[in-house]
């Protein structure tokens, strides 16, 4: 619980949700910021919000201004102004819509009208950050900037190619496509752009972890937008997967920097989408997953995308 951001880009169009646990967060242009936004009428550290016991706070440290909507009028914010939330502020081209999610006595989610469920059938992509842990404990500035940089080489990516739902994970995030091709070319996209950025710093590599699977999600519009289900489940499940989940694994494969994906989302590409896999891909067997009934027969995706068969972006 914590931080609940939905951001829109007035000027392009799109949707960006982020949660954050820690009580501030700050926005702005300097890569340690929690939420980045390059544009030239964002300061370093542009706003910053904060939670003060049952009270919440919006700070403006730029030069440019941010603007709180009070009705139908827009207030420049003037140094720290407390919080009605959920509350809308606007900062350049972009409108954050901020709440905060408190932590429950009860789980309110066993109890959900019906008519704030949404059902789809989409594709879904885990990504994990790997051995964030280890370098927090050595260096938590750096473990803070790691996490900055994927965040920063995967939102133009996602969007790029057609992002229907966002949510960051700590070390990572969930995100879902309407095309199961998208997904798996967003995801070689954004290795390729991994990969290029590790060839050309002296900091720590980022090292990974990508799932992708296809099946049916439910979304709760409830108290903020998520979504659940056992498809949901099965992606996480394969994100973390380790040899020890194969009663027969039929070629090694790696515990890091890999994509694995699941036979169901194969399927979706080359038989209900009718186009080609846009990379090699080799099985490695059905795997049983912890929560999970049915053994999931999972796949390794080879990161290296044939151009000619690319997914055009959204």
């Amino acid at each position: 619980m914590g931080w609940e951001i939905r951001l829109t880009d007035l000027e392009r169009g799109g949707q960006t949700n982020r949660s954050f646990s820690q009580t501030t967060v700050r926005v702005g242009r300097h890569s340690e910021n929690e939420l980045v936004l390059q544009h030239n009428q964002i300061s370093r550290v542009h706003l910053t919000l904060t939670k003060e016991g049952e009270r919440y706070f919006a700070e403006d440290s730029s030069r440019n201004g941010s603007f709180l909507k009070r009705g139908k009028q827009w207030a420049r914010l003037d140094g720290k102004t407390e919080l009605q939330v959920p509350a809308t502020i606007r900062v350049a081209d972009w409108s954050i819509r901020v709440d905060y999610q408190a932590e429950e006595d009860w789980d309110k989610s066993v109890i959900i009208p019906a008519g704030h469920l949404v059902k789809r059938s989409e594709s879904i992509m885990v990504f994990d950050l790997c051995e964030s842990s280890r370098i927090a404990s050595e260096d938590d500035h750096m473990a803070h900037h790691l996490k900055t940089r994927v965040q920063q080489l995967a939102d133009p990516v996602l969007t790029e190619y057609g992002m229907r739902f966002f949510k960051g994970t700590g070390d990572g995030f969930l995100a879902t496509f309407s095309s199961a091709t998208r997904s798996v070319t967003a995801a070689l996209e954004l290795v390729n752009r991994i990969k290029y950025r590790n060839s050309r710093t002296t900091n720590p590599p980022i090292h990974y972890r990508i799932s992708l699977h296809h099946g049916e999600t439910w979304g709760i519009s409830t108290g903020g937008q998520d979504i659940h289900g056992n498809d949901v489940n099965i992606a996480f499940r394969i994100e973390g997967v380790q040899k020890e989940a194969f009663p027969t694994a039929l070629i090694e494969f790696p515990k890091m920097d890999r994509i694995l994906c699941s036979k169901a989302l194969i399927a979706e590409i080359t038989q209900h989408e009718g186009n080609v896999f846009p990379s090699q891909t080799s099985e490695i067997g059905a795997a049983s997953l912890k929560g999970i009934q049915d053994p999931t027969t999972i796949f390794q995706i080879h990161d290296r995308i044939d151009d000619s068969l690319r997914s055009p972006p959204a």
